[in-house]
């Protein structure tokens, strides 16, 4: 049924009372995109397919086939869906008015580059589209028109939508129809339920497309959870990629070397000379992409700065094929800390500098900082006439690098469809810093209407008993095909936070430290489960990465994150972890002779190995036999930015031999985890489902065994994540993945 709303949007932190569009879009921002915008390909026969549309959908529809909830049928009704457009086209002035407000607060300080370059702005500028968030659920009767505060559900199936309020981009049709011409968005929503007494739940993951009956002009996405435990959810829906299942390091440019510098480079002494002297290193560079524009009568050129470019041409390549209407990219760029030239025909061209409303070029020169968040009071930090991270000039290492190798120019493949990238446009760490880093607040990529709460007021008969501990107790001891992608697997449950006379008193482990974070001391002689207690206000505040203080002084900051006295578990709908202690783990050792747990990786194993070792302090392994657990990350974040598909998939089968034979020792992996920044090219969240899915089907066949971790991370990644780059997530997550080892591993014993 149709229901009137108050929605507090938390981006302004006022209740904004939503009335009827107008319909009138003269507020300064064209939201006119047509359906042949500059990111679509259109077909011979006029139809519009994003590339990566089809395998988009197809991935994010794994969760939802063999779970708990049945795929999107588009020719299903849903039940809500005259409810959600009515409400939408209640709300669809205050979300065009929302970003109206935020463009003029970048333009207020000059920084329309910014506003374009990511979250609802890249959305509006580049589809047409202004989101908006609509719940729809089984309404309690007392469900008023004229509601203010939570929207009072039963527990039930619940869903999140996500709608155009504008609706001129077509995603209507049967079939491939829709499904090719629905903007290929990725999505993460998050319900946090909390009771008054502590208990709740969580759920967290990404918005699938959905048709909506009623229109088939408006694009939609939905996501639907099932809460069961009563209390207050707050919603929330960030924006992350654009087409991030494209795979576009398959795409590789063409490259030489310039050897209009190779004299100087061969000069030791004129190297020697210039040594830490920034402007004449500056004034090389400089020289140099002129000689390279004029050479290529390329009109306008602009230098980019990046973070971890590890592989500098190939992320060069990447910004180039980004950058619309790149038609050239040189390494290094003009000023000594460019890592990349690009070069257009016209300044025109350049559409990320463009100024949409008056088309004039929004320049290189800004002098501006979201230091203080204030556009009245911007302090005028940094002197440099570039825009790069947001750092004082005298914070900057006076780099030599741009001499110590051969400069090298290289052109975007040939008859690349246009658009055909992936754009992390979320906040946070991105991984090509055009722009600043640190969003605008409030956060850009949160979708209008998030903040919305929910109120359930209580179960149905049927799911009474689904949220008491002795049915959960009762269920079965969750297997190996409980960790699969293809199955919705479950959901955090959070109980009453154990006293002290329980689990006693918190400490801080002093010992263990993973990415300068600090841990609770872990118990062994106490009950396992007061092992998942953890103050989330500490973890993933440090930084150890440059420019990691400014995303985490603009970092979004949730009701989740400021829980000083955390205690949940990772629930199954189907099944459940045992939980094992010392006593459980010392026996599983000395029943299967296991010698030594091995880790293997990188960065995330640093994260595991710290949570590992809390648990195995005191355990001795045996001397009775020589088994070795091996439990690899599979180095999955490095892998994402320097392998495409089908290298990564020749990758697993060269590296990974047949352990199916190996009856001495035993092999776990883990998945990539739900990222949701972009800090090094290409590490996205869609990337990370793709080869995880890819690891699981390349893998399990030759013996090993797979520990899902994607799941278990999405709802912590913007809380918990160390440095605050939504890629190494710490805290409950972990914990969560150490318990689902030690119960495979340990559960038949």
């Amino acid at each position: 049924m149709p229901y009137d709303i108050t929605i507090k949007n938390v981006s302004t932190s006022l209740s904004s009372t939503l009335r009827k569009p107008t319909n009138d879009f003269s507020t300064g921002i064209k939201v006119g995109a047509d359906d042949h915008d500059e990111l679509s390909v259109l077909r011979p026969d006029g139809t519009i397919i994003f590339p990566g549309a089809r395998e988009w959908y197809e991935y994010w529809s794994y969760a939802s086939r063999k779970g708990k909830y049945q795929i999107i049928d588009e020719d299903i009704a849903h039940i809500h869906d005259d409810s959600v457009l009515s409400s939408v086209e209640s709300v669809a002035e205050a979300a065009l008015q929302h970003v109206t407000d935020m463009k003029a607060r970048y333009e207020s300080v000059g920084a329309l580059a910014d506003f374009y370059a990511r979250g609802i702005g890249w959305i509006m500028d580049r589809l047409g589209m202004v989101l908006t968030v609509a719940v729809a659920g089984d309404f309690a009767a007392e469900t008023a028109t004229g509601q203010v505060g939570p929207i009072p559900i039963h527990s039930g199936n619940t869903t999140v939508f996500i709608v155009d309020t504008i609706g001129r981009r077509k995603c209507g049709g049967k079939g491939d129809s829709w499904i090719d011409a629905q903007p290929p968005l990725t999505m993460w929503v998050r319900a946090n339920g909390r009771s008054s007494n502590g208990e709740g739940e969580i759920f967290a993951g990404t918005a699938l497309p959905h048709k909506l009956q009623s229109s088939t002009s408006r694009c939609a996405w939905r996501y639907d959870f099932e809460p069961i435990y009563a209390g207050i959810y707050s919603i929330h829906v960030k924006v992350l990629n654009f087409n991030g299942f494209y795979d576009s390091l398959n795409d590789t440019c063409s490259t030489q070397e310039v050897p209009s510098r190779n004299d100087r480079f061969d000069n030791q002494a004129y190297n020697k000379s210039i040594e830490g002297d920034v402007e004449n290193l500056v004034a090389m560079n400089v020289e140099v992409v002129k000689e390279l524009a004029e050479k290529g009568k390329y009109s306008h050129h602009r230098g980019l700065s990046g973070f971890k470019f590890y592989d500098l041409i190939p992320s060069c390549c990447e910004a180039c094929k980004r950058a619309r209407n790149c038609k050239m990219f040189s390494s290094p760029g003009a000023l000594y800390f460019d890592e990349c030239e690009l070069y257009f025909d016209r300044v025109q061209d350049d559409l990320d500098f463009l100024d949409r409303d008056n088309g004039n070029f929004l320049g290189r020169d800004r002098n501006y900082s979201f230091i203080d968040q204030d556009p009245s009071d911007f302090p005028s930090v940094r002197r440099w006439k570039s825009r790069k991270l947001v750092v004082s000039p005298d914070t900057i290492r006076k780099m030599t690098w741009p001499i110590n190798e051969h400069p090298t120019l290289g052109f975007p493949p040939p008859g690349e469809a246009v658009g055909a990238a992936s754009y992390f446009i979320g906040c946070g760490w991105v991984s090509m810093m055009t722009f600043e880093s640190p969003c605008h607040y409030p956060s850009d990529d949160l979708v209008f209407g998030s903040g919305l709460k929910i109120e359930v007021v209580g179960p149905r008969q049927e799911q009474a008993d689904a949220s008491d501990p002795t049915v959960v107790e009762g269920m079965r001891a969750c297997d190996l095909d409980d960790e699969k992608l293809d199955v919705s697997n479950g959901r955090w449950v959070r109980h009453i936070y154990p006293d002290d006379s329980e689990c006693s008193p918190a400490e801080q482990d002093a010992t263990a430290q993973e990415f300068r974070v600090p841990m609770l001391q872990y118990y062994g002689d106490r009950p396992p489960e007061c092992w998942h207690r953890d103050d989330l206000t500490l973890i993933g505040n440090s930084c150890g990465e440059p420019g990691c203080q400014w995303v985490l002084k603009h970092r979004w900051v949730t009701d989740l994150k400021r829980e000083t006295n955390w205690y949940g578990f990772w629930q199954p709908y189907h099944c459940r972890y045992l939980e094992m202690g010392d006593n459980d783990i010392q026996q599983c050792v000395d029943r299967k002779k296991i010698s030594s747990i091995s880790l293997e990786g990188a960065s995330i194993k640093q994260i595991l190995s710290s949570y590992m070792s809390q648990k195995l302090q005191a355990i001795n392994m045996t001397t009775a036999g020589n088994r070795t657990v091996f439990l690899d990350t599979l180095k999955m974040p490095h892998l994402l930015w320097h392998n495409g598909v089908h290298d990564y998939q020749e990758l697993l089968e060269a590296n990974f031999p047949s352990v199916v034979d190996d009856t001495e020792n035993e092999h776990y992996f883990i998945t990539g985890f739900y990222y949701t920044s972009e800090r090094e090219p290409n590490v996205q969240v869609d990337r990370s489902l793709q080869y995880s899915q890819m690891a699981h089907d390349v893998l399990t066949p030759k013996g090993y065994k797979m520990l899902n971790a994607f799941d278990v991370t999405s709802a912590f990644a913007f809380d918990t994540d160390g440095q605050s780059d939504g890629l190494h997530i710490t805290g409950p997550p972990i914990k969560a993945i150490v318990a689902k080892f030690f119960h495979h591993l340990c559960r038949d014993v």
